[in-house]
């Protein structure tokens, strides 16, 4: 099997490190139980794939999905929170106790459930344990993908709203493990999903004066996240843009089904994230042209001097 498994390896690098590779399983499977062997063969195909399709550390598409993991994380918590708090909020308006609409055994049941899982494993990712917070989003997003397809219309988009759950599935999975989000950018990025998520529980608990978002809000959140990333870092802007719009497709999927017969709100939609990132380069363009002059002035005065 591990014969087969080298063989997701690009050429080049094979036939350099495949003995290497080889010789490591080897090693370690010696002494190992059958669940171990299958993990470590799990994990050299997964760096195999991810070596295949240019997606490890020393590529800028893998730096590209280390810097959105966070946010594709919080985006994932912040969308399948909103269908947790629609759930509880039907519960409450309910006259049934709360048991018997967790054991009704129904498409309902398995979305909350999937979207609670996403909810507990982004909470898991950002405080800390990574690896084990990813597959339960990802398997999460899985089961919402399944559920929504399986209940046609009533969860979302019966496509839209699958799709987006599965991209956001492979982009949080598709992170190098050695590109791990630090403490700052998960902290972050539950900050960014918790200021998109909670407006949209106050719209729905009419809570707010106004009835509807069309969509725009997550997008919009986001969006000024990057634009903030960026004028922190004193960078163009172009990677926090870059990274955000990677992760926006949670919130895609909801302002797909929340404002796409509106066609203002649909331009605005398409055009947040790009505006959020020209507005940063332009940004850093004011502050490097204030800089340069600040230290040409300071330079003419030492010069008089």
């Amino acid at each position: 099997m591990i014969g087969l498994i080298l063989r997701l390896y690009p050429p080049r690098y094979r036939q350099d490190l495949g003995e290497e590779i080889l010789a490591v399983y080897r090693l370690t499977a010696a002494d190992a139980s059958r669940t171990d062997r299958f993990r470590e063969a799990a994990g050299i195909a997964a760096h195999a794939v991810r070596m295949r399709l240019g997606l490890s550390s020393a590529t800028a598409a893998g730096r590209l999905l280390a810097s959105a993991a966070p946010y594709a994380v919080g985006a994932a918590a912040a969308g399948c929170g909103v269908h947790v708090t629609r759930w509880y909020a039907g519960v409450v308006a309910s006259p049934s106790p709360v048991h018997l609409s967790l054991l009704s055994a129904d498409t309902w049941t398995a979305l909350l459930l999937a979207s609670a899982l996403a909810v507990v494993g982004a909470i898991t990712a950002l405080t800390g344990r990574w690896h084990g917070g990813v597959i339960a989003v990802a398997a999460g997003l899985s089961g919402l993908a399944a559920a929504t397809v399986v209940s046609g219309a009533a969860f979302g988009d019966p496509v839209v709203t699958p799709a987006m759950a599965l991209l956001t599935a492979l982009i949080v999975l598709a992170c190098p493990p050695d590109l791990r989000p630090g403490p700052r950018a998960c902290a972050a990025a539950g900050v960014t999903a918790a200021v998109a998520w909670l407006p949209l529980v106050a719209v729905q608990a009419h809570v707010l004066p106004f009835s509807t978002d069309y969509g725009l809000w997550p997008l919009l959140v986001l969006a000024a996240t990057g634009l903030v990333l960026a004028l922190r870092s004193k960078s163009p802007g172009l990677k926090e843009a870059a990274a955000m719009t990677v992760a926006c497709p949670p919130f895609l999927a909801y302002a797909y089904t929340g404002g796409w017969d509106v066609s203002l709100p649909v331009l605005a939609i398409g055009a947040a994230v790009p505006l959020a990132g020209a507005m940063a380069a332009y940004a850093y363009h004011l502050v490097r042209r204030a800089g340069r002059a600040g230290r040409a002035e300071r330079a003419e005065r030492a010069d008089l001097r």
